[in-house]
């Protein structure tokens, strides 16, 4: 017998089950599925693009390569790896960007300052290109939020296309994340292998990368335990143990390197440090301007992490309310949104209780540089929480792109200066010396750290020395200044130079990165010797024996020279604050003047 027409048995438990599996898997497929371009993706490549834009206007306009990255170019160029190896310890990152550096120089294309300018750029555009595919990655339209927050931060700019390992290490670590949480979702043999090779070349960039990679592998980890996915928790704890181990090699370089900790330790070092450094690296800005007004974008910044925890947080409640009683099923249906927050907000969070740990253990003085990685992890969390959580345009789309538009704005004018700054103007300094100073005269060069860049550019006959007097500027020798430390009569050589110089009816010149005036509080004639480090109040700190030591250069001048007088140099655009320096030019001597 046939069933009637429209008969319709009734469906068992099992049916049932089986096609709500059916019909949650089919929503779980949509959430993955990347949107259409639309709105919001062409919104953030209009932000892309005037990135882009700052990135090559930097390159064109950076001109000279300022101490930290001669230091690097000098590194990557010396004669061996094995030269590289022993001076390695004068540097703050490992192998990798040295040697990418000098790859470049054995093609000819970092020989120069232009091929390093371009190197810097092709740093840059990577790592706009690494935020786009992060973002495919987790399954998000566009990185708008990572665009808003570092596309247009004077920072950002002035740090990714540097001669430094700290864009490399940027891109590296955006493709980590990404390369992780596809290893959660898609645990193939492919994205394990592409996985473990990024993250082995992230923790070779900056030491403290490590700390940023463990962050994101514990994430990948627990989102790994709440799914039940052994095999995955596994291969999160091997890559951050194959990326640890690969450290070990420079354990002959960090313990020497330890020792010279002291050395750029900051005395008034406290908590109130680390808040200043955050609000100068986002400050709206540009170097030539260090001491403008603060704008809102420290506030906007913790408002952002803030609202991203607790959507991240509110994700788990609703998750934990609606998952299925067996494991199996809950495993197969649970919902890549909730588990996406929570990767992201344990990434962050994560990251910066322990970057935060290590300044708090390092005591150094805050740079704009330092911050950097903690940012972009920050900005890259961020728009996994608020972006690929939530795909549809109305509301958070228009939310999404009027926040890049508000931020585009605010950071226009100070990246807009950023991008038209020169790094150093010691370069046109050098010139005017080569040109203007007599083989008789004598060049002092108030910084011995920027007598590595001073070195580089000046081909003059004049002799110069730097203060301290030390014999190599080539890197930062930590070793030599730190011997003088231990000198009380290091500058001892300066000083009679000075004189011999003025005596014969020479001229001085000092290049000057800090005013050239006596003390307040200190008393007529000479500057005495300085103390030991161990009778110095602030013991091994640099700061006070670089401004005894000027006093000491400044007292004798003042008192012994006859007429001082600021040279007029003129530098192509506005210059860096951290390497702006001056002329002064001492001519006639005082002859009884003790």
């Amino acid at each position: 017998m046939h069933p009637r027409k429209g008969f319709r048995p009734p469906c068992s438990e099992s049916v049932i089950d089986r096609r709500q599996f059916r019909w949650s898997n089919l929503k779980t497929m949509s959430l993955k599925r990347v949107p259409k371009a639309g709105t919001e993706t062409a919104a953030a490549l209009v932000g892309t693009t005037f990135s882009a834009m700052l990135l090559v206007l930097m390159a064109m306009n950076a001109g000279p390569l300022w101490r930290d990255e001669t230091n690097t170019l000098n590194l990557a160029h010396m004669l061996s790896l094995r030269d590289i190896w022993h001076n390695l310890q004068f540097d703050s990152c490992p192998l990798l960007w040295p040697l990418l550096v000098r790859g470049c120089g054995m093609l000819g294309l970092t020989n120069g300052d232009i091929g390093i300018r371009i190197l810097g750029l092709g740093v840059g555009l990577f790592f706009l290109t690494s935020l786009w595919l992060c973002q495919k990655w987790i399954g998000g339209r566009a990185p708008t939020v990572s665009i808003a927050l570092l596309g247009g931060l004077p920072t950002f700019i002035f740090v990714v296309g540097a001669n430094r390992a700290y864009g490399l290490a940027g891109c590296l670590l955006v493709l980590s994340f990404g390369n992780i949480w596809r290893v959660l979702e898609s645990p193939t043999r492919s994205w394990i292998f592409s996985a473990g090779f990024i993250c082995l070349l992230f923790a070779q960039c900056v030491y403290s990368d490590v700390i940023f990679l463990w962050a994101m592998l514990a994430a990948g980890a627990l989102v790994a335990i709440r799914r039940q996915q052994w095999k995955i928790l596994l291969t999160m704890t091997s890559i951050g143990l194959i990326a640890a181990a690969s450290l070990f090699i420079y354990l002959p370089i960090i313990h020497p390197s330890s020792e010279y900790l002291s050395f750029w330790r900051y005395p008034p070092f406290n908590a109130a440090t680390l808040w200043n450094g955050l609000g100068h690296a986002l400050a709206a800005w540009s170097s030539p301007n260090p001491h403008g007004a603060n704008g809102p974008q420290l506030w906007i910044w913790i408002t952002l992490l803030l609202a991203g925890i607790i959507v991240a947080v509110i994700m788990q409640q609703r998750t934990r309310v609606g998952q299925t009683p067996e494991p199996e099923v809950a495993s197969k249906a649970a919902n890549p949104g909730s588990d996406l927050a929570l990767f992201c907000a344990t990434s962050m969070v994560l990251g910066i209780i322990g970057y935060f740990w290590f300044l708090l253990k390092l005591e150094l003085f805050m740079e704009p540089w330092h911050y950097v990685e903690i940012l972009i992890l920050c900005a890259i969390s961020l728009d996994g929480i608020l972006s690929a959580s939530w795909p549809a345009l109305r509301p958070w789309g228009l939310l999404r792109i009027g926040f890049l538009v508000m931020m585009i704005i605010l950071n226009a004018g100070p990246a807009w200066a950023e991008a038209h700054t020169r790094r150093s103007n010691l370069d046109v300094v050098a010139d005017f010396l080569s040109q203007k100073a007599s083989a008789g005269d004598l060049i002092v060069v108030q910084d011995v750290w920027e007598g590595i860049t001073f070195n580089r550019y000046y081909r003059g006959r004049t002799r110069w020395l730097s203060v301290p007097p030390i014999d190599s500027h080539e890197v930062h020798r930590i070793d030599l200044v730190m011997a003088a430390m231990n000198q009380p009569e290091a500058m001892t050589p300066v000083l009679r130079a000075i004189t011999n110089t003025l005596t014969n009816g020479h001229d001085i010149w000092v290049v000057a990165s800090i005013p050239i005036a006596r003390s307040k509080n200190a008393p007529p004639g000479p500057t005495p010797l300085p103390p030991l480090p161990s009778e110095m109040p602030t013991r091994w700190w640099m700061g006070s024996y670089f401004h005894w030591w000027n006093q000491q250069v400044t007292t004798l001048l003042l008192d012994h020279a006859q007429q001082g007088k600021l040279e007029t140099i003129a530098a192509p655009g506005p210059v860096n604050q951290l390497e702006d320096a001056s002329v002064v030019r001492f001519t006639g001597y005082k002859p009884g003047t003790e």
